[in-house]
């Protein structure tokens, strides 16, 4: 390996060349050489130049992939050679002895940088797919480590979108179709800014285990946008029968929100002249079973929610949605607006909504409006968390959430007609979460670790604040443990378990918990 002297830039370099040989020199800058190792980054994701490939595929670089390191105002492009070492024939970078950040970006070419990526139209062969897959890591080292190795961990800065063929429709039967190209819609800069436009990306053609085609794009991630092309799907058929093949360029509008190192699989359904999203499943890259989601004609967006709230009304009372886990607020507005608009009586509709993971603050609550007074029973098998007031005001008589672990302030706040809770994996919940909901028979909890108060000295703000609790049966754990009061870094205070099994106890007999007096207290394994 060449190694280049540093020459003017480092003027104490160049006083001690003066008393010391070229050899002396070069030994002691070699021997600060920054190692390069690269590895899996954060949020399971995967490093790696093989988007497409299988975990262990994913996991790791190619021989002669390319990265780009920079510290301390000096950019060095390594390659991975065929020993699997990250080298520069020409340079390399060292440590300085000082605290140091050193910032990269794959793939290293003069298109990329920390802050910007650049993803390319042709994503037809993996070669160039791979090319799209960019990533970046920010590494703060205080400390030279004794192995002069620098461990860069890579996160991935696009969405991966996945695209096949859910069904054809009747009007293609006897016609041999098959989906013949794939075009995603995608800003190509990561991170893309309002005024950029869209391009048109050819996606990279595979086959799945079946031998059923499979199309993949690498894009940029982004808010939704209702109005412009998703997907350009390229159809060709006959009639099996040697008759020259007709094509059928086909259009799916409405760019669905899309974040990073998200892999996004739409199903499609393919008619003469339409084609919508079947089915969307949304997964980590890395791992983790994947997150159903929509049934819907098209992506989800909030024209798409409320399109769909709206047909289902006519045909009854009974609503069922499959929204992202992550979903923003304006898709829970826009399930409020859909039935504001559809006018329906106050307690009538049953809703589910699948796939969503939590549900955000005043997601159905804004007292003193009270916007949400149209369910009935609400379902949400999915979700883990409800946050602050989502629920408040509401007059639903029943909801069932299995999975749902945390539940914060005031989140079913003065919801008066509310019967039955169903939360049997609920083990966090703020003070005053039920306030006022003063008609609760049946409530089911898991094994509660924490469990709020606002004020001890008047027992105040409880989670059952003013609810007719000697009327309510209530089911927990059979974990449970005895609880005690301790105060909290807000001022506040809450309820922690204090060691023994509550069942048994002198307050299990007197069917008190949580300074409450029940009808039935019920004892049930998780």
């Amino acid at each position: 390996m060449k190694i280049t002297k540093y020459m003017g830039a480092f003027a104490v370099i160049a006083m001690l060349a003066a008393c010391s040989t070229d050899d002396e020199q070069s030994a002691n800058t070699a021997a600060n050489e920054v190692k390069i190792a690269a590895t899996v980054g954060g949020n399971s994701i995967f490093t790696r130049s093989n988007p497409l490939g299988t975990k262990a595929e994913q996991e790791s670089f190619n021989e002669n992939d390319a990265i780009s390191v920079t510290t301390e105002g000096k950019t060095v492009v390594y390659t991975k050679n065929k020993d699997g070492q990250w080298a520069n024939a020409n340079d390399y970078l060292v440590w300085t002895g000082n605290a140091q950040t050193f910032e990269a970006c794959y793939p290293g070419n003069s298109t990329n940088s920390i802050s910007e990526g650049h993803i390319e139209a042709d994503q037809s062969d993996i070669t160039k797919i791979a090319q799209s897959d960019y990533m970046t890591c920010t590494e703060n080292v205080t400390k030279i480590p004794d192995t002069r190795q620098l461990t860069l961990n890579f996160e991935r800065q696009t969405a991966r979108v996945i695209v096949k063929v859910n069904k054809f429709g009747n009007e293609f039967e006897g016609l041999n179709p098959t989906l013949s190209a794939v075009e995603v819609y995608s800003k190509l800069k990561v991170p893309a800014e309002d005024g950029d436009t869209y391009s048109a990306i050819k996606a990279y053609q595979t086959t799945d285990e079946n031998g059923s085609k499979v199309f993949y794009a690498l894009v940029s991630p982004g808010a939704a946008n209702s109005k412009q092309n998703f997907l350009k799907l390229t159809v060709t058929y006959n009639d099996g029968e040697g008759n020259p093949t007709q094509t059928k360029e086909l259009y799916v509008t409405g760019i669905p929100a899309l974040e990073k190192a998200m892999s996004y699989a739409y199903d499609v359904k393919i008619g003469k002249d339409k084609a919508t999203i079947g089915s969307v499943s949304v997964a980590d890259w890395g791992n983790g079973d994947p997150i159903k989601g929509g049934d819907a004609s098209t992506a989800v967006t909030v024209a798409s929610v409320k399109e769909s709230v709206a047909k289902q009304l006519e045909n009854g009372n009974d609503v069922e949605l499959t929204l992202p886990s992550n979903a923003s607020l304006d898709l829970f507005d826009a399930i409020k607006n859909a039935l504001k608009d559809k006018g329906v009586p106050e307690s009538s509709v049953n809703i589910t909504l699948k796939g969503v993971m939590r549900i955000p603050q005043k997601a159905f609550g804004n007292l003193p409006e009270g916007v949400a007074p149209w369910f009935n029973v609400v379902r949400l098998p999915d979700a883990t968390i409800i946050e602050d007031e989502a629920f408040q005001g509401s007059t639903l008589t029943a909801i069932y959430a299995p999975k749902v672990e945390e539940i914060n302030f005031r989140a079913f706040y003065l919801c008066n007609q509310l019967e039955i809770v169903d939360m049997r994996k609920a083990s966090r919940i703020k003070y005053s979460a039920f306030e006022g909901c003063s008609f609760l028979e049946r409530v089911r909890f898991g094994a509660l670790s924490s469990a709020g108060l606002l004020y001890i000295e008047y027992g105040i703000g409880g989670i059952f604040e003013s609810c007719q609790t000697q009327f309510i049966d209530l089911t927990l754990s059979s974990r449970q443990s005895m609880m005690q009061l301790r105060s909290t870094e807000e001022a506040t205070y809450e309820w922690v378990p204090a060691g023994e099994s509550y069942w048994g106890t002198e307050d299990y007999e007197r069917k008190e918990f949580l300074g409450y007096t029940f009808h039935k207290i019920i004892c049930a394994d998780d």
